[in-house]
Formats: C-alpha cells, sequence, structure tokens
C-alpha cells in the first residue's frame, strides 16, 4: 500500500542528513505502527500513510529554521504529494496530521489520524526500541547516563498517559514496563557502584 514516491523522497531526505533517534529506520517504525493502529481504528489510511511516512522530514531544516519540525515536515509535503496526486483536501489533512504529532508542543490533535501519528511516534519512543533510541542520542550529543535518566523521567515515562487511541493504549502500557524496568535497572546499578 506505501506510495513508493513519498517513501524514496523520504529517504531521500532522512539518509543524508539525519542521524540519531530520528532516523529513517525510526519513520518506517512509525509508519508500521500507524497503519497498523489506523487498519483496526477506521483510519482514512491514505492521509494517515502520507502522514507517517513524511512526518519528520523537516527535522533536519529545524534548527536553521527555528521553527518547530513538525510545521516544517508540514509544509515540506505540499509539494512531494502534489506531485503523487493526492488532492487538496487530502493533502490538508495530512499536514495537519503532522503539524500536530508532537505531544512536546502541548498541540491536540484535531483528527483520528493525528491521533494515530502522534501515538505512533510516542509508542517508538518507548519500550526497547525507545531505550536504544534515548542512549543513541544521549551518545551522540554528548549526554550520557545522567542525560539518559533526565530524558527518561522528563518524557519517555510519562508517555503511556497520553495516549489517544484504544490500540495505542495497550501497546503502551506493555512497551512502558520495559522501559521501567530498564530505567530503574540502570539506576540500582550506578546506584550499587556508588556505595561500593
Amino acid at each position: 500500500m506505501m506510495d513508493e514516491r513519498i517513501d524514496e523522497f523520504v529517504r531521500s531526505v532522512l539518509l543524508t542528513s539525519e542521524k540519531g533517534a530520528h532516523s529513517y529506520d525510526h519513520t518506517k517504525r512509525v509508519y508500521s505502527l500507524a497503519m497498523s493502529i489506523g487498519s483496526e481504528a477506521g483510519a482514512n489510511l491514505r492521509v494517515l500513510e502520507a502522514a507517517a511516512l513524511l512526518h519528520d522530514i523537516g527535522r533536519p531544516r529545524e534548527a536553521l529554521t527555528g521553527k518547530s519540525h513538525s510545521v516544517v515536515s508540514g509544509e515540506m509535503s505540499r509539494p512531494i504529494l502534489r506531485e503523487v496526486g493526492y488532492t487538496e483536501n487530502e493533502i490538508e489533512l495530512v499536514v495537519q496530521a503532522i503539524s500536530t504529532h508532537r505531544f512536546s508542543e502541548g498541540l491536540t490533535p484535531t483528527s483520528i489520524e493525528g491521533e494515530i501519528l502522534s501515538d505512533a511516534d510516542k509508542l517508538d519512543a518507548m519500550g526497547a526500541i525507545g531505550v536504544f533510541r534515548a542512549i543513541a542520542q544521549a551518545s551522540m550529543t554528548g549526554a550520557g547516563i545522567d542525560g539518559f535518566l533526565s530524558h527518561a523521567d522528563e518524557k519517555l515515562l510519562k508517555l503511556r498517559r497520553l495516549m489517544y487511541t484504544k490500540q495505542a493504549k495497550i501497546l503502551a502500557e506493555k512497551r512502558h514496563v520495559v522501559l521501567d524496568r530498564f530505567v530503574n535497572q540502570l539506576r540500582e546499578e550506578i546506584q550499587s557502584n556508588v556505595e561500593n
């Protein structure tokens, strides 16, 4: 079902410029999660597919523009969506879903597709994959273990309570257990080393 032209565009943007936790691999996982949840939730899969694939393409430009990558990603999506035959109405739905997917900005999605995209993006920050991504990011930025633990406390461990869809809530509970166990084990080992 995936539109190969959109996928190729996303791959060309992210593989040449993005490293760390928001890579092309992350986009593919978000896409898979979103499509699975969307199929069960009765979402417009054409809109959801495009939104999931394109949701992070603005990340490389975020620092340059000073704008949120969610806004930049939405605007960058318009030309490719027109090129592959999306209607103007569909494009607005895709852009709206992308623009509101980032929970840390305090925005609330205005469509089921936006809710699903937000849920899928948050789910990829949880569980074993979430732990891996957060450690990779902390290593890349030099934040180290303390940075990882701060990120876990400030964001990751709160995600399960921020899901919109029933399917995502179920997945989030399972992934939260893995994340919570890892964080607690890491703290326990750090404390054990301090005491010895």
